[in-house]
């Protein structure tokens, strides 16, 4: 009797280690889950999507010039937002035609913008092609952004583009095929005071000034 009274005390104390390894696995597995749901939470890989303003939303199929006008008025950051108007001896002469179009400090001076203090700042320019037909021979188009720094009077490229509107026509086909060829560039750039902005195009009398945005 006593041999079978101390060998189920003994069975009974592994009952309760037992359960004591299965408690203590149970709450590691759970503080596991819960670090793993804190992180995904974290880094908003899971959870409930925040509806965007479509103003404020990069993917919105408003014009990026547009918000930048409408941009203006809400901040005291240097801003510009100049339009081709004409075309003279090849080159796109840029007019700031609107009362808020050079805020803060920046100018337009020899058909450059000039930055009014260093920082970082948005750079952008689209421009629309548009032509009759192509003439059965490849036209290249290009359309460049530039600057010239005070500490480096040698113009350098910030942005660039080329497209070909033509490299489908075939040869010897007398159909006249009107194109359009729009170039979008865009991106963020350490400016110093002082530097100037300008832009070029090959080609500009391919240009369809008379569209808004550009």
């Amino acid at each position: 009797v006593e041999l079978a009274e101390e060998a189920l005390k003994k069975k009974a104390r592994g009952f309760r280690g037992s359960g004591h390894f299965l408690c203590l696995t149970f709450i590691s597995f759970l503080l596991a889950g819960a670090t793993i749901l804190f992180g995904l939470l974290y880094y908003g890989v899971i959870g409930p999507t925040k509806e965007q303003d479509s103003t404020n939303t990069f993917l919105d199929m408003k014009p990026l010039t547009q918000r930048v006008i409408s941009y203006q008025s809400e901040s005291n950051k240097p801003v510009a937002h100049v339009v081709a108007r004409t075309i003279s001896e090849d080159k796109i002469q840029w007019s700031s035609g609107h009362a808020n179009d050079l805020l803060n400090g920046i100018e337009l001076t020899d058909n450059q913008l000039v930055v009014p203090a260093t920082g970082l700042y948005l750079v952008y320019s689209q421009v629309l092609f548009k032509g009759k037909d192509c003439a059965n021979k490849p036209l290249i188009l290009t359309h460049t952004v530039s600057r010239v720094a005070r500490s480096y009077p040698d113009k350098v490229n910030l942005l660039a583009a080329i497209k070909s509107p033509c490299q489908r026509v075939e040869k010897g086909s007398g159909e006249s095929n009107p194109w359009y060829e729009p170039i979008y560039l865009g991106g963020v750039f350490q400016l110093e005071k002082g530097d100037m902005l300008s832009s070029d195009t090959n080609y500009p009398t391919y240009l369809d000034i008379a569209e808004t945005g550009q």
